[in-house]
């Protein structure tokens, strides 16, 4: 199955995310939970989760050569994957048969896979990262050592645990603002995950999460309902240059306290992907309620 993974300034589908899961014709769908454990335990999961890579690279080519965008796919490894298999050259062999772009993927790691076998697991990223993958942090924020890890590793995205959203206290909210800003200020990336709410949405986007992902934006999908509520809904779908022009904007600090706004200029209009309270004050205090009211020529205040 695959979970859309959202663009937060212009809500364009930027990627998904590759899950595993078991759909029994008796039982129905088997939680991973039920699974995982098994497979770790007979040092089988290398196997599944080369099956998911495999699966991930068959969706390339086909709309390549049609012509039409590709966004990336990220996807898990298991801590056992390092050590049961040469995980570096197994996916890359099965990469470059199927001529999909490095750049294409992202390798998805829990920080506890670092907890005692960094000196093992940190090189073997490095050839990933070498060879162009994104590396991503997963769960950031839910148990070990997040920060030492950071300091330690470079990664290109940090994915902040579901668990700070499901109890969406001032306290929580102030702590995500943190990690956005802090992610910002050593340059990596930011997706925020169990996102349930527009006010949830609406949250991240204000603070400078670039990319969102959870029920509020539909669930998990296999592949055939995931093409046909794509068309249904008509999402846009980013290029890689739209990927490129808005990771460029990921730096940007919206935790400001000045004024401040995001506006696109084309030849024959513009609009703001993003204006702060402080941007609407100003407004406002010219007498401009909306961002809608204010004409080009009123974008020199």
């Amino acid at each position: 199955m695959y979970k859309r993974q959202v663009r937060a300034l212009s809500r364009t589908l930027a990627g998904y995310e590759a899950l595993a899961r078991w759909q029994d014709p008796v039982r129905g769908l088997i939680s991973p939970a039920a699974f995982i454990p098994a497979l770790e335990e007979i040092h089988a999961i290398h196997k599944l989760d080369l099956y998911m890579v495999d699966q991930i690279c068959s969706l390339y080519g086909p709309r390549n050569d049609l012509g039409f965008p590709t966004v990336p796919i990220s996807f898990n490894l298991s801590r056992l994957d390092f050590f049961d298999c040469d995980i570096h050259a197994e996916i890359s062999r099965r990469v470059d048969r199927a001529g999909v772009p490095h750049g294409n993927l992202a390798i998805e790691i829990t920080e506890s896979v670092f907890v005692q076998d960094m000196s093992v697991i940190a090189p073997i990223l490095d050839q990933f990262r070498q060879d162009g993958y994104s590396l991503w942090m997963d769960d950031f924020g839910s148990g070990y050592s997040s920060l030492n890890t950071l300091k330690d590793y470079t990664f290109d995205e940090i994915k902040i645990d579901m668990a700070f959203l499901s109890q969406f206290t001032e306290k929580s909210q102030d702590i995500i603002r943190a990690i956005v800003r802090m992610a910002k200020e050593i340059g990596i990336h930011t997706l925020v995950e169990g996102v349930e709410t527009r006010e949830q949405a609406e949250f991240a986007r204000s603070i400078g999460c670039e990319l969102l992902q959870g029920y509020y934006f539909g669930k998990p999908m296999a592949l055939p309902e995931l093409k046909h509520v794509r068309r249904k809904k008509q999402w846009e779908v980013e290029t890689p240059q739209l990927r490129q022009y808005y990771g460029s904007l990921g730096a940007i600090d919206f935790l400001t306290d000045k004024s401040m706004a995001i506006v696109e200029f084309s030849r024959k209009h513009y609009h703001y992907l993003f204006a702060n309270e402080e941007f609407r004050e100003t407004l406002r205090s010219v007498g401009r309620n909306s961002l809608e009211a204010v004409s080009y020529t009123h974008l020199t205040l």
